[in-house]
């Protein structure tokens, strides 16, 4: 029992991947509802597959610019919610490159293979299920991803811009001001059934609580 809550890691590109065991369970739950609801085999490994890679991928992006600035960087963690890695402490410009790396990293993969996609159109199957899975995951996820809400990579990349023009403090309360806008409006547009529903209220509701914690300790 002990060996299936355990982490799964292994090396690559000099950094250690630590699989969390929340990743593993919430993946073991989504294939088992899939084949309940008799999804074709084909869409569901496709679907897991692109999420895992997807989600390495993004982390890579964030890992190594901040080894090319330098920094000493930590393990790449993969867990339930997505994914993080840890750096040391730099500058906000850097800092801005960092955060914008791994969405647009995703974005690049995900531009690539609709311009492949259009040229040669993926056979029907597995193929297309691949195709259609690495363009939302990589696409929709990135520009989500985006949106000026901490702790999204967004929220992250306008907290290091404003730090730029203005204080610490003050760039972390901005954040958590439009965080918290944001959030609520991601509440409601979920409400409304728009942009996967439940999805969009979980994330808008989580955001909300996070930046109302940061906006305190801040204020």
């Amino acid at each position: 029992m002990g060996a299936l809550v355990q982490s799964w890691s292994f090396e690559l590109f000099g950094f250690r991947v630590n699989v969390q065991p929340t990743f593993l369970l919430l993946l073991g739950v989504y294939l088992l509802f899939q084949l309940q609801v008799q999804e074709p085999l084909s869409a569901i490994v496709s679907w897991a597959l692109v999420v895992f890679f997807s989600i390495l991928l993004h982390e890579l992006g964030h890992a190594l610019v901040a080894r090319r600035f330098g920094l000493r960087v930590g393990d790449i963690v993969i867990h339930g919610l997505g994914g993080h890695v840890t750096h040391a402490r730099t500058t906000p410009k850097r800092q801005l490159a960092i955060s914008l790396a791994g969405p647009l990293a995703g974005l690049t993969v995900g531009l690539v293979t609709l311009g492949v996609a259009l040229v040669i159109p993926p056979a029907p199957g597995f193929a297309a299920s691949l195709v259609g899975d690495i363009l939302f995951v990589n696409i929709v996820w990135s520009v989500i991803n985006l949106l000026p809400m901490y702790p999204l990579d967004g929220g992250n990349a306008l907290r290091s811009a404003l730090s730029l023009v203005t204080s610490e403090r003050s760039a972390w309360r901005i954040t958590a001001m439009c965080g918290i806008t944001c959030g609520i409006a991601a509440v409601i547009l979920g409400y409304t059934g728009a942009f996967g529903g439940t999805f969009m209220m979980f994330l808008g509701g989580y955001v909300t609580w996070q930046n109302v914690q940061v906006y305190q300790q801040f204020a």
